[in-house]
């Protein structure tokens, strides 16, 4: 099962926008994750990783041409996939507080907007910011 994939978006891209933007929201997430060290060894073999840890590649080309265009629990650790799956939870959609917290940081105000955000190191910067915070409180609320 997929937590994300390019698949889950390709039908509602605004006509005209290339394909491979269905992937930046999935790899910005990705990006930070894999900068926290919470990527599964599966995915730290797999080509071109280290690239994508040192910030030479974004995290959607690294999900486009090494994930098959998407992030499933095989993408994570222990700790990142009980991470995602608070994160992306969600009774509708199943984008839960990660979209939320997608739009607001990037000031999205619809679905055109958020097909046709940029894939660029300063988003990623941005959400690098609050993707931490999420995960820092998810982290703290956690019973020791």
């Amino acid at each position: 099962m997929h937590y994300d994939h390019i698949s889950f978006h390709l039908a509602d891209l605004p006509a005209g926008t290339p394909p491979q933007h269905a992937a930046h929201h999935i790899g910005y997430y990705f990006a930070w994750a894999v900068s926290q060290g919470l990527h599964s060894t599966a995915a730290a073999s797999l080509p071109n990783f280290s690239l994508l840890r040192q910030g030479k590649i974004s995290g959607a080309t690294f999900v486009l041409t090494q994930l098959n265009g998407g992030i499933d629990k095989t993408c994570f650790n222990d700790l990142g996939r009980r991470f995602t799956e608070y994160y992306y939870a969600d009774e509708d959609e199943g984008y839960g507080h990660f979209i939320h917290d997608y739009f607001h940081t990037l000031d999205l105000d619809g679905t055109a907007a958020f097909y046709q955000t940029a894939d660029s190191p300063e988003h990623q910067h941005k959400l690098n910011r609050v993707f931490q915070t999420a995960f820092q409180r998810w982290h703290n609320s956690l019973k020791r």
